[in-house]
């Protein structure tokens, strides 16, 4: 196994970034991991622990009232009530819904040749729908609407009421890593423990594993990819090459040209991988005071998604000033502490907050990227979160930004998508990249495949099975 950086794991990792701090620097929650790979390779023997995210989603409001949502009925019956008393029986209806979408998706994950034909025409047409159209179904009021049409945005170039998002949507209600469907939640120590029990199954399995190993090229030899060959001089032989890297820097960077189908090769051009989002871990010296929740004690409304989304119009227009100015003036904001449930990722008595930012795209119709552009767009969310925790400002002690840009040069992915290109229609189950990379011995195993992004494990399961059902002919 060959890791281009010196730390294992890819956007799967847990880093110091500050002293006393260790940050997840790109995934930071986990739901779709693949419960077959956690049993298979006995994860938890080699450290790997995950926890619900309880509450789910904490959604403050300019007025000072705010929305949070868990697992308690009850208490979110309450809750959505102070806005909107028939959105009692609309979430439920709405959630009931999101998991039944997400189980249908689950059950397709591991499929050998995924086609999205397989659902139902019903099925199909919520999918290719928007996230709005799919959540006012159900929803009336403004702020739960929002919160809940977040989940079709995350990472992927659209807004709420464009088709597709729907898909989207269902995806993140797809994940049973945790033991109820479409629940999200920490893993202990940050996602680089994902990264790191999986390395220990690997070299319980025999499996060498090198870091600090730049892959410059495939080589292609009589129609079969048969050597690795590394920037530091050395040449690897290989019967089977598996490929994390995503279907850009594959197709079009690591093989040469003519070895590539040409079909394939003018997929990997007109592939959308333009990352949208931006990332931002701040460590700080004491947690958020909310107007609409106040104290900086940990209170549960910390341990939840924190989203600016106040409703379906403000994404939306996120969305749209982006494209006509470049970025979002006022941002989709999903933040995340870790800390108040893992002390141990900070120093005694400081937090992390991970800001998930859009829209910043990779390719701005105002111009490229420019140096100082990280700096101003931090302090643009930050005011921004200011404006309901208005001690943020004066707690933070670091800060890291990480634009699509530096996601590409940071972990390789080109464009800096996180999900190795959009999940949208066009570029999901059969019309993303098959596990078979059209060259003899050649093998996807990243996100560019089926079924894409989050952490889930399913792209190289799939890969390993056809590698193993290959193995005859050879």
């Amino acid at each position: 196994m060959l890791e281009r950086r010196d730390v294992l794991g890819g956007a799967a990792v847990t880093e110091p970034a500050w002293p006393g701090y260790r940050v997840s620097l790109a995934a930071y929650v986990c739901s779709l991991l693949d419960p077959q790979v956690i049993a298979d390779l006995d994860l938890a023997a080699h450290g790997y622990s995950a926890y619900r995210k309880d509450p789910a989603s904490f959604t403050p409001l300019a007025d000072g009232r705010s929305l949070l949502l868990g697992s308690n009925e009850a208490a979110n019956a309450r809750e959505v009530a102070r806005f909107d008393e028939r959105d009692v029986a609309g979430l439920a209806a709405f959630e009931a819904e999101a998991q039944r979408l997400g189980a249908a998706l689950f059950a397709t994950f591991a499929d050998a040749e995924p086609s999205f034909e397989r659902f139902d025409p019903a099925t199909r047409a919520t999918l290719e729908g928007s996230a709005a159209d799919l959540v006012e179904r159900y929803v009336r009021s403004d702020v739960l609407a929002a919160t809940l049409a977040t989940d079709g945005l995350i990472g992927t170039a659209a807004g709420p009421r464009d088709p597709g998002t729907g898909y989207v949507l269902a995806h993140h209600w797809a994940g049973r890593a945790l033991g109820v469907q479409g629940a999200w939640g920490f893993v202990r120590g940050g996602m680089g423990t994902v990264s790191t029990a999986a390395a220990g199954a690997a070299r319980a399995a025999g499996a060498t594993l090198r870091t600090g190993a730049v892959v410059e090229r495939i080589a292609v030899r009589d129609g079969r990819a048969a050597r690795v060959e590394l920037r530091d001089g050395t040449s690897i032989a290989a019967r089977s090459v598996l490929v994390n890297a995503d279907p850009q820097t594959l197709f079009l960077r690591l093989l040469d040209r003519a070895d590539v189908p040409p079909a394939l090769l003018a997929r990997a051009q007109a592939w959308r991988a333009g990352g949208v989002s931006l990332k931002i871990n701040l460590a700080l010296g004491e947690l958020p005071d909310f107007h609409a929740r106040p104290g900086t004690h940990a209170q549960p409304h910390h341990r939840a998604t924190i989203h600016v989304a106040p409703s379906i119009a403000f994404l939306q227009r996120a969305y749209d000033d982006a494209q006509h100015l470049g970025t979002s003036p006022e941002p989709m904001l999903e933040c995340f502490m870790q800390t108040p449930t893992d002390p141990a990722l900070a120093p005694p008595g400081k937090h992390i907050l991970s800001i998930f930012a859009q829209y910043f795209p990779y390719e701005r119709s105002d111009g490229p990227w420019r140096p100082g552009d990280r700096e101003a767009f931090a302090d643009r969310i930050v005011a921004q979160l200011a404006a309901y925790a208005p001690n943020l400002p004066g707690a933070i002690e670091h800060r890291q930004i990480l634009a699509a840009p530096d996601i590409e040069a940071t972990l390789g992915i080109a464009g800096g998508h996180i999900f190795h290109g959009d999940l949208l229609p066009g570029q999901i189950y059969g019309d993303r990249f098959g596990v078979r990379g059209g060259i003899d011995g050649l093998y996807l195993c990243g996100s560019g495949t089926h079924p894409g992004g989050c952490v889930s494990g399913f792209p190289g399961r799939r890969a390993a099975a056809a590698v193993i059902a290959d193995a005859g002919s050879l």
